[in-house]
């Protein structure tokens, strides 16, 4: 679940981005890279740390990743000490049991990097509420040829429609995921469901308060859907905007890492289930 709503790509934006391309980035300097998440109620295990590569110089992957950092993340009054995870280059993790995130609660990560302190601090927002999904099911007519698939696309207007709370205008994204165990695509020239690879969609960060699910655009194959709602802080939509952004117009991605570069940042979130169903 969690490994979707990371954003991979910031790391490439750090290392391989000219100062050309990036206002005030220093292209000789090796700055440590952070990119940490932690979710309410689950395990600490999803913090990953590399390094900038200079300009001038070529880059080697394995060499890119920081693994012999001692990373503590202090919250509800303690130290945790973070373990590198083996054959997983600059992975963390916390491997004890008495490590528990609660929402509202603000976590503090630090570590030491070529005698510097790299830190950064995160709160867990409250979970989502009053979310409704409406119809929690969905008729598809069946699709046997390019000409009904054409039909389809032209004419079927239904959604599924989740709506949720947001008088305050904070921040959610939804992770919508086909969770049978042998998925049938809607679209029999849709390659997936042949392979048994379940179709997953991730919307951008939004300050919304509902979405409409389309098929062939936020599902794909028939059968039983989860769609997480993630209630997400300002400093994860400020990195996904920056990360996205046209490259004509780039400039530094946002950080909230004191003396480094990335994110820390926390997240809660609330299940719901709807199904597909071939007609």
């Amino acid at each position: 679940m969690k490994k979707l709503i990371k954003i991979m790509f910031v790391i490439c934006v750090f290392t391989n981005l000219s100062c050309e391309d990036i206002p005030d980035f220093n292209q000789y300097e090796v700055k440590p890279v952070v990119e940490a998440f932690i979710y309410e109620g689950e395990p600490v295990d999803d913090i990953y740390l590399k390094k900038t590569v200079p300009f001038n110089k070529e880059s080697d992957t394995d060499s890119n990743f920081i693994s012999d950092a001692i990373i503590t993340i202090n919250g509800n009054g303690q130290n945790y000490i973070l373990s590198p995870v083996k054959d997983q280059p600059g992975r963390y993790l916390y491997d004890g049991h008495d490590f528990s995130v609660n929402v509202g609660e603000e976590y503090f990560l630090s570590f030491e990097y070529e005698n510097i302190i790299i830190s950064s601090i995160t709160t867990i927002p409250k979970k989502p509420e009053g979310i409704d999904l409406s119809p929690k099911s969905i008729y598809i007519p069946a699709i046997n040829s390019l000409s009904d698939l054409r039909n389809f696309r032209e004419t079927f207007q239904k959604t599924i429609n989740i709506t949720w709370d947001n008088s305050d205008g904070s921040y959610y994204y939804l992770l919508i995921e086909n969770i049978e165990n042998n998925p049938q695509s809607i679209d029999p020239t849709d390659v997936l469901g042949g392979l048994g690879i379940n179709f997953e969609f991730t919307t951008s960060p939004t300050q919304e308060n509902f979405i409409e699910l389309r098929p062939l655009i936020h599902y794909t194959q028939y059968g039983t859907h989860k769609a997480t709602i993630y209630h997400v802080n300002e400093e994860y939509a400020l990195l996904y905007e920056t990360s996205t952004q046209d490259s004509r117009d780039l400039n530094e991605p946002f950080t909230n890492i004191k003396n480094g570069l990335g994110i820390f940042s926390g997240f809660s979130s609330r299940e719901v289930f709807f199904e597909v169903i071939r007609q």
